[in-house]
């Protein structure tokens, strides 16, 4: 009986450690797009857009609010991760503003960028190698591949993973990070050893994703 409590609360624990964690990602994410649509106003303000924008401007609005609204409302970690998608059609949304402004061509509707979501949907495919690992074909913005087609490092998202600062592409995503971080904050109700040897763990699984070796966080 008593057995049965105590799995029940430990769930209801971990349950609400994954939904703050998650949370406070996707909330970066919306606190971003925000600021983002805010620059974009100013940027299109003394424009006179035609309808295609201004239609792209305003469903990008629209997601903004619907995210907001919906992270505000949520209870679970899968509630987070459901605003992800409503994210990501407002930055699709934004692209395509900049797009007609610039007289290009409408963006695809493509994967978002390998480096960091906030940077929007990915342009092209490029070929990248991470220090001392493997090259491989992955998707990023057009800025990204700017700098890497002059030797420059991309602009890498670090998102927190307990006590540590992870590369993006290294977390497996929101929901790897929001899995690696409830596992080394329940780590810590095993003392200190726990709390390291978790800690170790995660840190040899991101190297060898660098490495081209992917683990649950690569």
């Amino acid at each position: 009986m008593f057995g049965g409590r105590r799995r029940r609360r430990e769930e209801e624990l971990v349950a609400k450690d994954r939904w703050r964690t998650a949370r406070r990602l996707v909330d970066e994410d919306v606190t971003v797009l925000g600021e983002q649509l805010a620059e974009l106003h100013v940027d299109t303000l003394a424009d006179d857009l035609d309808p295609v924008a201004r239609d792209h401007y305003r469903r990008a609005l629209e997601h903004y609010d619907q995210a907001a609204q919906l992270l505000a409302a949520s209870t679970s970690a899968e509630d987070v991760l459901a605003v992800e998608q409503v994210v990501a059609d407002a930055r699709y949304h934004r692209a395509a503003v900049l797009a007609v402004r610039d007289g290009e061509p409408l963006p695809e509707r493509r994967e978002p960028c390998f480096f960091d979501p906030r940077h929007g949907p990915s342009m092209q495919d490029v070929e990248w190698a991470p220090p001392s690992g493997a090259a491989r074909t992955i998707a990023v913005c057009a800025a990204d591949a700017r700098r890497l087609s002059a030797g420059e490092e991309p602009l890498v998202r670090l998102v927190r993973v307990g006590d540590r600062w992870v590369p993006w592409h290294l977390s497996s995503g929101t929901g790897g990070a929001i899995d690696a971080g409830v596992q080394l904050a329940r780590g810590s109700s095993h003392g200190v050893h726990g709390q390291q040897n978790l800690a170790q763990a995660y840190l040899k699984q991101t190297t060898d994703g660098a490495s081209g070796i992917h683990g649950p966080f690569g």
